[in-house]
């Protein structure tokens, strides 16, 4: 019983940080807001991570520019709906259903097309510079 509790209070405070999150995206662009974090990485080498740009994305797409937030970067059209179902699973599925969900959603084939992707992306998006 206790356990159901505390799975059930880290999920409600899972919910909460993106909310947070995702309404301080709405309210501050993350270019001009001196609060947002940076790159290190980029910061330190010059270089984009696969990661980079997620921010600014999630900032365009909220003010319903999804053309500009896709250029910020082009591996979030795939991530973001798969960190969605991946939310969906662990939040708010249970039992059965949601083992079928996470053999998909954790199985070797997409763990391993999201463990290429990101190099390749990472690579791509450097020499292209994009």
């Amino acid at each position: 019983m206790e356990h159901t509790k505390r799975t059930t209070a880290i999920k409600w405070g899972v919910l909460a940080a993106v909310v947070a999150v995702v309404t301080l995206l709405y309210w501050f662009n993350p270019v001009d807001a001196p609060f947002a974090p940076k790159c290190m990485f980029k910061q330190l080498t010059g270089l984009s991570c696969p990661g980079c740009g997620i921010q600014r994305f999630l900032h365009a797409f909220l003010h319903g520019r999804p053309l500009e937030a896709i250029s910020y970067n082009y591996m979030l059209v795939v991530l973001i709906p798969y960190i969605l179902l991946f939310g969906i699973e662990k939040l708010f599925l249970t039992g059965e259903r949601q083992k079928r969900w996470e053999s998909v959603l954790e199985g070797r084939l997409l763990t391993t097309a999201l463990c290429i992707m990101a190099p390749v992306w990472f690579v791509i998006r450097n020499i292209l510079n994009i």
